[in-house]
């Protein structure tokens, strides 16, 4: 499957042409790994755990064209475009184009669409986004290390490490923001996550399918401890197929997202980390138990030497990377508690500001 393009293949278009226009590209999560991160008129993923500039550029643009994206609340937040906006949906369903106010329903083949769409000349929009670009870094000074290894430097990393043809599955949850924020791709990269659906514990079973899909493939399968424990039992597969899976699961003592909603809504924790009630095992024993290699980790150092050791591992291998259990995932678009009241901030308003 190297060289798949799962657009090309369904529409018949090669959707790289986009970049070719001269405007802005933004993508959602769930499309992050369909054009080249790397291009200058790609501006990132926008979103309420979306990187800071592809927020900037979407919330500035003047006319917003969405090709086969509902623009659901976790790509736009809660408060949306601004109504001034002129917003275009190419989508197959107008319900989904009605969700939105002032929206304009283009009802057409999105192939067709891309192929006739025509050069645009704004080199002064593009230029501005390039100004935005340069003073929004996708690592931020929020992001330094503690005395453990911050998630977002650690992506950071390994996509200097990736191969051309990686294939990635993130669980969902917080390890999302980390990937998805800090991390880019290039086709026939592929990452792959549940997005909106949300089940915890998908990335484990979806790197076993990745695998057999690519004829016993590598997958590089991110993990959540707390995901981790919704489908453990995966690991007998992994073993038992000899699949060549390297997993990293991040061991941050529980359920960052639902700690952080507890925050917000300033109540006590319950049921999230080992203080308020849940419980691990240590993962590398369960995996070496299961045959698979396995180690754990906390610094760079170690971290570096296994991760190289890791990616030529001919069999599956898991490392158990424990990182701070209080790191907070941002920029990020904050609900705003006043007075027990929450409400949502401008969608360029992300924290910390």
């Amino acid at each position: 499957m190297s060289g798949f393009n799962p657009l090309e293949t369904m529409f018949g278009v090669n959707v790289q042409c986009i970049l070719n226009l001269g405007i802005p590209v933004l993508t959602s999560w769930m499309g992050a790994d369909l054009v080249d991160n790397w291009h200058p008129m790609y501006f990132g993923s926008p979103g309420v755990y979306g990187q800071r500039i592809a927020n900037k550029v979407l919330y500035e643009a003047d006319t917003v064209i969405a090709i086969g994206c509902r623009m659901s609340a976790w790509m736009v937040g809660h408060t949306g475009l601004r109504p001034e906006q002129k917003l275009f949906m190419v989508d197959c369903d107008w319900q989904e184009v009605d969700r939105n106010p002032g929206a304009v329903w283009v009802n057409e083949d999105i192939g067709k669409f891309i192929v006739n769409l025509q050069p645009a000349n704004v080199p002064e929009w593009v230029a501005q986004c390039y100004r935005w670009s340069q003073a929004m870094p996708l690592i931020e000074e929020s992001h330094r290390d503690t005395e453990y290894i911050n998630s977002y430097r650690l992506m950071a990393y390994i996509n200097g490490e990736l191969r051309p043809d990686e294939h990635i599955v993130v669980d969902t949850g917080s390890l999302m923001c980390p990937v998805f924020q800090a991390m880019r791709f290039k086709p026939p990269q592929r990452v792959m996550t549940a997005g909106c659906l949300g089940e915890m514990g998908n990335a484990l079973p979806g790197a076993v399918g990745v695998s057999f899909a690519r004829n016993k493939g590598e997958v590089l399968a991110l993990l959540g401890d707390g995901g981790m424990m919704m489908n453990v039992q995966e690991l007998a597969t992994i073993a038992y197929h000899k699949l060549p899976i390297k997993m990293i699961v991040f061991a941050n003592d529980g359920y960052s997202m639902i700690k952080g909603t507890f925050a917000t809504v300033k109540r006590d924790r319950v049921g999230v980390d080992h203080k308020s009630g849940l419980g691990f095992p240590d993962f590398a024993r369960l995996a070496a138990s299961f045959g698979i290699s396995a180690c754990n980790v906390r610094t760079w150092d170690t971290f570096k030497n296994y991760f190289k050791i890791m990616l030529k591992h001919p069999g599956p291998m898991l490392m158990e990377l424990t990182i701070d259990p209080e790191q907070e995932f941002v920029p990020r678009l904050k609900p705003i508690n006043k007075d027990g009241k929450i409400t949502p901030p401008r969608f360029c308003d992300m924290s910390p500001l």
